[in-house]
């Protein structure tokens, strides 16, 4: 029962190459690259839970050796002719095929896989966003301010690009290109350095021309998604600001001019006599957006009561209280 169970191990370590890669055995030498690349970001273990990083791990491992084979005119006929005991008919030819050294582990060519990441990640967004495979989406976090003033920034992004090693072909000579691990493409950090225009609102996009990944066809762009950063005295609401402005009594009472911040700095702002606690009273092109076409600032009013009264103002609102109730 033992020896079974131990055949049928060694059956299933063996998957065909064209399975693996998941296409069909008329596939173009074209189209298993591409389904190599899709296959190697989707599996890559440092793009995956660490939980699962075996797994994956031992997947890449299939489909590397997949690639090698298939991805050689040479030894793809040898597979087509003679299956899984097409390495019978070349000895001493196993690991040049597959891209290992005499004594390699496979700790250590799982390792040729580190360097390999893709940019863009599936989004669940509508391809027409990105019309270039080359193009990539960061996140820009904003303050309000520079949101309306705009900003020069400066930022890092990071990228893929052809590996210089293989230039983009995934191999050295018989063997997968160490560097790139086979995928043809490199992880680099880029600086990108942009002036950011003014009127900009949560979830803007811009779009900077070639500063995305780069491929045979040259460089994708990057696009620059807007996130506001959340300010605790002003509520947003759309294009709209709101915020809170505590005022005296006979402030409200009176009439008064007071002092409102601003995302441009203080303002001045007329209080009316008679004004009511909770009462918005509203700065015209001072909330969100393009210039000319800017939100309102809406102040809400909150009447302050003070802590402690001199005598001469205690007597002075007793008075009031009087004259109220007559």
């Amino acid at each position: 029962m033992e020896k079974i169970k131990y055949l049928w191990i060694m059956a299933a370590q063996f998957r065909d190459y064209y399975e693996v890669l998941q296409v069909p055995r008329t596939v173009s030498e074209e189209d298993i690259k591409k389904a190599y690349h899709r296959l190697a970001r989707k599996h890559h273990p440092d793009l995956n839970p660490p939980k699962d990083k075996p797994l994956h791990t031992q997947r890449m491992q299939e489909i590397n050796e997949a690639y090698s084979v298939l991805s050689s005119k040479e030894s793809r006929a040898k597979y087509d002719q003679f299956g899984k005991n097409w390495k019978d008919g070349a000895p001493g030819q196993q690991e040049q095929e597959t891209g290992r050294q005499p004594g390699q582990t496979d700790e250590a060519f799982s390792d040729f896989f580190r360097n390999m990441f893709r940019q863009r990640e599936e989004r669940g967004e509508s391809e027409e966003l990105f019309p270039s495979e080359l193009d990539i989406e960061a996140v820009l976090e904003l303050s309000l301010g520079d949101a309306v003033q705009g900003a020069d920034r400066s930022f890092s992004v990071m990228t893929s690009g052809i590996c210089p090693n293989c230039r983009g072909t995934g191999r050295k000579g018989k063997a997968i290109c160490p560097v790139c691990g086979g995928v043809g493409e490199v992880r680099r950090q880029r600086e990108v350095k942009t002036k950011i225009p003014p009127g900009l609102l949560d979830g803007s996009r811009i779009r900077l021309r070639g500063q995305g990944n780069e491929g045979a066809s040259g460089h994708g762009d990057l696009y620059l998604r807007i996130h506001l950063v959340p300010n605790p005295n002003f509520k947003v609401d759309g294009i709209n600001l709101e915020t809170a402005l505590r005022v005296m009594p006979w402030q409200a009472a009176l009439g008064s001019t007071v002092k409102v911040e601003a995302l441009e700095g203080p303002l001045h702002m007329r209080l009316p006599k008679g004004t009511h606690t909770g009462a918005k009273l509203r700065l015209a092109q001072k909330g969100l957006g393009k210039p000319g076409e800017r939100g309102d600032l809406l102040v809400r009013i909150e009447i302050d009561i003070p802590d402690s009264l001199t005598p001469e103002a205690e007597a002075l609102l007793k008075k009031w209280e009087e004259e109220a109730n007559a």
